[in-house]
């Protein structure tokens, strides 16, 4: 009677009349990302909520829910949106972190905003950025390896004639205000000092003690004139190149150094202008000199001598960094083309390109973690053809978008084929590792590639899997699974969860590849949802479960948002041997 009954029962692996039911603000996307934790000997489940905050600035956070013996637990914020990036940027408005939660190595966890962004200038790059979290939720790093060195990373000191020969200072005065109004000014783009001189040289501020444009503007306004009978330029240009530009006046390494120098006369000390200048090019400082010809004007003398010394001051060629005015009001005619020219130094990038690199890189948008580092997929990179990046402690490795060619052709690079939109690796014969990503809109149809990835960036594609119908999102997912536990990858699956099926409902698939004697994953079928036609996304999420029947097989966890009117539903199948079996063991309503 008893075996007869067995026959007769269908036992499933996971108690759904008693779960564990976690909440938490709805608004924040609270469930958005969510990873098992446990510490101290105390188990919890981390919930990314990557929306938390007010509307005007969704930083995002992760909330920690303890798991224990009661149906609802209590969830509390760690506040990881205000402690993990504080170092990182003073502006962190819509960083979204929690979007990705995934395990660190050795111990402890990753947090990913894969859009925080950087403002350079007036572009905003959403290059990513990653939290590296110890097991007691303390931050220990941040990981940013796409951040971007703005081209506004400068360091300016502004030089002003404040004789008694410039007239009216308030023309001056309105310069000053109108080009520092230009300057994006912060502690990751630029700085501006000012130095003004007539018989000696003052500093009216430095560099670090103003952080915005708004700050410098009003400081400009309360700058009186000098006043004196000399002119002493070389002292002037001496004492910027020495000590306004100097680490104690908050000069910062790798900033783009430029001196702004505005006079109206010939210097008293010009004997000394060469050993000034060679001063300023030893610490390779850029000058920009404007000469205002008012005085002469006024006065109806040559200024042919005055002009060719203020040349001189100026960087070369002069076309490119010489400017002279008819008086003090022209200046104000100016400010546009020296703030343009300055923008477009050479040697820095400029971000009108028609082409993007790492700028849009979003990293942490995909994450896989080893032992020797963190595979990224880099989705927004190049154009959207996005790529990977592997992140070990000796620095970063980033392959070129030709790295990729033979699977994804350059007269293809427009086409936004998402590469790296998932990252994983299988382990094949011989203990090989091999990286996986998924490119889910490569030509519409979706790619996975398998490939080696040396510390040169050099990539080698050992296979490539090709997606069948159009906009399925064929690769939006992978997952290699050890289903006999003997440490070489049994079966790679992927997903294209939009696949069409009848009523053109987005059912979705699950691609299944097992490992042939080749080393080469041949298909071996299909996973699908329940037969009714309803949208589904089967397959947005896959999860190894670790032996849920307790045979010694590793199992497989399949998500399917949409069904039954977007309430969602779980599968899950059990392993075998060397494969899964086909019919699902457990369907889990939402």
């Amino acid at each position: 009677f008893i075996l007869l009954l067995q026959a007769f029962c269908q036992c499933f692996n996971i108690d759904v009349k008693h779960p564990r039911i976690f909440t938490g603000p709805e608004e924040a996307l609270f469930g958005f990302s969510v990873l098992q934790h446990e510490a101290g000997g105390e188990k919890s489940m981390l919930v990314g909520a990557p929306w938390d905050g007010p509307p005007s600035n969704r930083k995002g956070d992760v909330y920690k829910c303890v798991v224990g013996e009661e149906k609802y637990s209590n969830c509390s914020k760690v506040n990881l949106g205000e402690t993990a990036l504080q170092n990182v940027s003073k502006v962190l408005r819509n960083s979204h972190l929690g979007m990705t939660l995934t395990p660190d190595s050795p111990d402890g966890f990753l947090a990913c905003a894969p859009l925080w962004s950087q403002e350079c200038g007036t572009s905003m790059f959403s290059t990513g950025i990653c939290a590296s979290v110890s097991d007691d939720l303390e931050p220990r790093e941040t990981i940013a390896p796409t951040e971007q060195k703005c081209k506004t990373f400068m360091d300016i000191v502004i030089v002003v004639d404040g004789s008694n020969s410039i007239y009216p200072w308030s023309e001056v005065q309105n310069f000053l205000s109108n080009i520092l109004s230009k300057f994006h000014i912060s502690s990751n783009q630029m700085q501006v000092g000012i130095i003004q001189y007539a018989e000696i040289a003052v500093h009216e501020w430095s560099m670090k003690d103003y952080q915005t444009t708004q700050e410098v503007v009003e400081a400009a306004k309360n700058i009186s004139r000098q006043e004196g009978r000399e002119t002493r330029t070389a002292d002037a240009k001496n004492i910027s190149c020495t000590e306004a530009f100097s680490a104690e006046r908050g000069a910062r390494e790798g900033a783009t150094k430029v001196m702004i120098v505005v006079t109206d006369g010939e210097s008293h000390d010009g004997d000394s202008l060469p050993a000034a200048l060679e001063e300023c090019e030893s610490r390779n400082i850029t000058r920009y000199a404007i000469a205002v010809l008012g005085y002469y004007i006024r006065k109806g003398q040559d200024p042919e001598t005055f002009i060719d010394e203020i040349k001189y001051i100026a960087s070369d060629p002069d076309d490119k960094y010489f400017f002279n005015v008819t008086d003090e009001a022209a200046l104000n005619d100016i400010v546009d083309a020296l703030g343009d020219r300055i923008f477009t130094l050479e040697g820095t990038m400029g971000y009108n390109q028609s082409t993007f690199h790492m700028e849009m890189s979003q990293v942490g948008f995909s994450t896989h973690t080893l032992a020797d580092g963190i595979l990224f997929g880099i989705v927004g990179a190049y154009d959207w053809d996005g790529g990977v990046l592997m992140d070990r402690a000796s620095g970063p490795i980033i392959p070129s978008r030709e790295a990729f060619e033979s699977e994804f052709p350059l007269e293809l690079k427009n086409h936004a084929a998402y590469l790296g939109y998932t990252v994983s690796s299988v382990v094949i014969g011989d203990w090989k590792r091999l990286y996986v990503a998924g490119a889910p809109r490569f030509k519409h149809k979706g790619k996975v590639i398998l490939f080696e990835l040396n510390d040169y960036g050099d990539v080698e594609i050992m296979q490539a899997l090709n997606g069948e119908q159009i906009g399925s999102y064929y690769g939006s997912e992978v997952l290699g699974l050890d289903v006999d536990k003997d440490g070489i990858t049994d079966v790679l699956l992927v997903a294209a969860p939009m696949f069409l099926s009848s009523g053109n409902k987005e059912a979705g698939k699950v691609y299944i590849y097992t490992l042939s004697g080749e080393q080469v994953f041949v298909s071996n079928g299909t996973l699908t949802s329940e037969g009714k036609s309803q949208d589904a996304r089967f397959g947005y999420a896959l999860a190894a479960a670790p032996d849920l029947n307790y045979d010694g097989f590793t199992d497989l966890v399949v998500g399917a948002p949409l069904e039954d009117d977007h309430r969602g539903a779980v599968y899950v199948y059990h392993g075998q041997d060397i494969y899964i079996i086909h019919n699902y063991k457990q369907r889990i309503e939402g």
